[in-house]
């Protein structure tokens, strides 16, 4: 099989504006004394935190397209004027809301997506990372779980994040919203750096509410997708997209809810393609080694081609943004950011070949694998 590489003069550009990015993020290091941009980062909560309260009393929402007071939205959320004027007022000061006179804010770009009705909202994931799920590990267990080599998730929590969100349907429901969320922050430019015309059908791995499949049905009009996540993230799936999408999309995807880690869907031919978006970097060795060996028993007789997208981390000079997502899964799972050496040798160790890396719009790359010959 020919390379299922696409628009690789605008993926080049794409990486090296994120590299020009990485460059830009590392100013501060070099331009302030080191003890107060410590003092900085050490305090860095504090932005964290304003910002989730914000979001979490729908400030954003409350102003919407007009100007207020904060006397009127205090009014009207039912708050402290004087708190809530003095939230807004360091937001705004870190570019969040705009500031006008007599102590009155409305949206700017930025603030604009913590709405609940903005194309690329990112509101689900404030309250998801801010959540006491996600933020006592951070401020409670990770310094004894760097000691002992533990999860700081199930040192806080007394068990692993997706068997806590089984039993938690209020946290699975706001973490399932974030991940809806990531997928609409990627968009679909990534998409189009791939090759699908190859194939007949994807099975989508942890696929969440099917937004990503449909993009990739909307641009190949010929493929089919089978959705597969856990039966609490599909139940309603199909029922919630059945009047929103085009019939001719609709009829082309179907939903499948179970536990990658006890089995996978069967392939029906050489022409399925299995995708892993940003599944194994949450997984540890064990685990990942488990849903291979699920992925070798469902190909059967059949040699589909799987696709894994995930970060490729350097050996050396990791950027802020990479060790930034390895970190978060250090605190929430046994999975980390792998590089190209690891992942090589993971998937060596289950059964399968890395026969091609694809780069794509985003941050990470598309690693494809196939049985051996």
């Amino acid at each position: 099989m020919s390379g299922l590489q696409r628009n690789g003069l605008k993926v080049k550009l794409f990486h090296k504006a994120v590299g020009f990015a990485n460059k830009l993020a590392n100013l501060p290091n070099r331009l302030l004394p080191p003890p107060i941009r410590l003092i900085q980062m050490g305090s860095a909560y504090w932005q964290s935190r304003a910002l989730s309260a914000a979001t979490e009393l729908a400030i954003a929402d409350s102003l919407g397209d007009e100007e207020k007071s904060s006397a009127e939205m205090a009014a009207e959320l039912n708050l402290s004027e004087d708190h809530l004027y003095r939230l807004l007022r360091m937001l705004a000061s870190l570019g969040v809301f705009e500031a006008r006179a007599q102590r009155r804010f409305r949206n700017n770009k930025i603030s604009a997506c913590l709405r609940r009705d903005h194309p690329k909202s990112v509101r689900a994931l404030i309250l998801m990372h801010n959540s006491p799920e996600m933020s006592r590990p951070w401020f409670e267990t990770l310094t004894p779980a760097i000691r002992s080599g533990e999860v700081p998730f199930v040192l806080s929590h007394g068990e692993e994040l997706f068997r806590y969100m089984d039993s938690h349907p209020a946290f699975n429901a706001l973490f399932t919203e974030a991940m809806v969320a990531v997928d609409g922050l990627a968009g679909t430019d990534y998409l189009r750096d791939f090759d699908w015309g190859r194939f007949e059908r994807v099975i989508d791995v942890g696929g969440s509410n099917g937004k990503k499949s449909i993009a990739i049905l909307q641009q190949t009009p010929k493929l089919r997708a089978l959705v597969f996540d856990r039966p609490s993230v599909v139940a309603d799936a199909a029922d919630d997209w059945r009047d929103k999408l085009e019939p001719s999309v609709f009829e082309r995807l179907e939903f499948s809810g179970g536990d990658m880690l006890e089995a996978i869907p069967a392939a029906q031919s050489d022409k399925d393609l299995y995708l892993f978006v940003a599944v194994f970097h949450g997984l540890g060795r064990e685990e990942s080694l488990r849903v291979l060996s699920n992925l070798r028993i469902a190909c059967g007789n059949h040699r589909p081609t799987i696709v894994i997208a995930d970060m490729l981390v350097q050996p050396q000079h990791i950027d802020p943004t990479t060790a930034s997502f390895d970190m978060q899964m250090l605190v929430g799972t046994r999975g980390r950011e792998r590089t190209r050496e690891e992942w090589r040798a993971l998937l060596e160790a289950g059964g399968f070949t890395l026969s091609e890396i694809v780069e794509v719009r985003t941050f990470a790359h598309f690693l494809v694998i196939q049985l051996p010959d």
